[in-house]
């Protein structure tokens, strides 16, 4: 009986904590906005209206800048909901002049779409609305500052954070830099 007792009641110790994440992860949904004061679900309801107003096809550039000088682009285009095509470029900065020189670049097609390492991954804006939601603002806001913004229509341009304390290239998430709806 004693058995039954502690496993009981480690079971309810279980629910009643995922019950709490869940409660923290809705929260976080609901209310955290950034200075276009719109919130993940918010954003989620405006991305969803747009596409069924314009279509599933589009392009988006995702960027990532280091403090050493190193950056990159990645451009994607999606096609009624499918990538199709990401482009790659790599760059560093030259010290003598200061201009941006291309160092590595790419395009891979429908066929070879996913085939290179570098890059932002060939995801869709809804794949990104998920990661968003499910790896990024789920983390403990106690131990790491959280962002989520969006353009002035509500379309999510970043969703992440960074751990305190971190210095230096420690962001992880969402950033879009540009987007562009497609025929």
């Amino acid at each position: 009986m004693k058995t039954n007792r502690f496993f009981f009641l480690i079971l309810i110790m279980i629910l009643i904590s995922c019950e709490k994440y869940n409660d923290d992860k809705i929260s976080i949904l609901t209310t955290l906005k950034g200075e276009s004061g719109v919130t993940y679900n918010e954003s989620l309801t405006q991305w969803n209206k747009l596409k069924n107003i314009n279509g599933n096809s589009y392009i988006y550039q995702t960027t990532f800048v280091s403090w050493t000088g190193f950056s990159s682009i990645t451009e994607l285009k999606i096609e009624e909901g499918i990538v199709t095509s990401r482009v790659y470029k790599e760059f560093n900065t030259n010290e003598t002049n200061g201009q941006q020189e291309i160092i590595d670049t790419y395009t891979e097609t429908k066929t070879n779409i996913g085939s290179h390492e570098k890059g932002a991954n060939p995801l869709t804006i809804d794949d990104l609305y998920n990661s968003c939601a499910s790896e990024y603002l789920i983390v403990d806001n106690g131990k790491n500052t959280l962002y989520f913004e969006t353009y002035l229509d509500g379309l999510m341009t970043l969703c992440g954070f960074i751990p305190d304390g971190c210095m230096d290239d420690c962001y992880k998430g969402v950033s879009i830099n540009s987007f562009k709806w497609v025929d």
